[in-house]
């Protein structure tokens, strides 16, 4: 049985944070519309004074390789939290993140395998941009592990509430989706019919953040329009489908 203490649960997202923080400054800037990417010794330069002009905060400074390019597993020394990255962008790869041990990586991984094998990596969510979409799925995030984290702790110790055993291999944020979908799948139908999916637009529009991404969430999450979320488009759409993984199939 698992508890996981508060303080722990916005770490495996604390890259996302990062990232939005960094992709904010970024689009503020003269690059606004260009594609240029900093390489990884120009963004550890700016980590590292960021970090002598506020020690308190924790600034993620990232370690780098040969050709300004990212190492592939890259960690936040006051967390203990290590995770995989694409060693070309240094974008974190979602459901790697560990703690306290190093996480396998592909030493080259690089941005064409995203590509390819996560079919929500360019899906545009109606009235939420891009950089405001990785923002709500985080805090969505983050309000389902509060959520199943005081659930755990709360349950009764002759097991009224629906907790299966946690599978050792998933992530937080995997066991996270596993448990809420197991909340909202009722009639036990391994997907989320109509019914079901009403308290699921009322949680997102309740606890995400910004308000307006919410509005079509449920849409984004149907990835083949069957007015249904599976378990893989529930993983998905929150980001946390492994790479490698099983892979989302549908019809063209």
């Amino acid at each position: 049985q698992l508890f996981f203490s508060l303080s722990e649960i916005t770490a495996p997202t604390l890259w996302i944070k990062h990232l939005v923080i960094k992709d904010s400054k970024l689009n503020s800037s003269s690059i606004r519309n260009s594609e240029k990417v900093h390489s990884c010794d120009q963004e550890r330069q700016s980590a590292l004074e960021e970090a002598r002009q506020n020690p308190r905060e924790g600034i993620v400074i990232p370690e780098c390789a040969p050709g300004g390019l990212y190492k592939p597993v890259q960690c936040h020394q006051s967390t203990g939290y290590c995770w995989c990255v694409l060693v070309d962008t240094g974008r974190p790869l979602p459901g790697t993140s560990t703690r306290y041990e190093t996480p396998v990586c592909e030493s080259d991984a690089r941005s064409k395998s995203t590509e390819i094998d996560d079919p929500f990596k360019d899906r545009e969510l109606p009235g939420c941009p891009e950089g405001k979409k990785v923002e709500f799925i985080t805090s969505l995030l983050d309000a389902l592990t509060t959520d199943m984290v005081q659930a755990i702790n709360s349950a009764a110790p002759t097991g009224g509430g629906r907790f299966s055993e946690p599978d050792p291999s998933h992530t937080l944020e995997e066991r996270v989706v596993h448990w809420y979908f197991s909340q909202l799948d009722n009639n036990s139908s391994n997907d989320i019919n109509k019914r079901e999916l009403k308290p699921f637009k009322r949680y997102v529009k309740k606890k995400a953040k910004p308000k307006k991404c919410a509005r079509r969430f449920t849409d984004y999450c149907d990835l083949n329009k069957d007015k249904s979320i599976s378990l893989q488009e529930l993983k998905g759409c929150l980001g946390v489908s492994k790479e490698g993984g099983e892979c989302l199939s549908f019809p063209s």
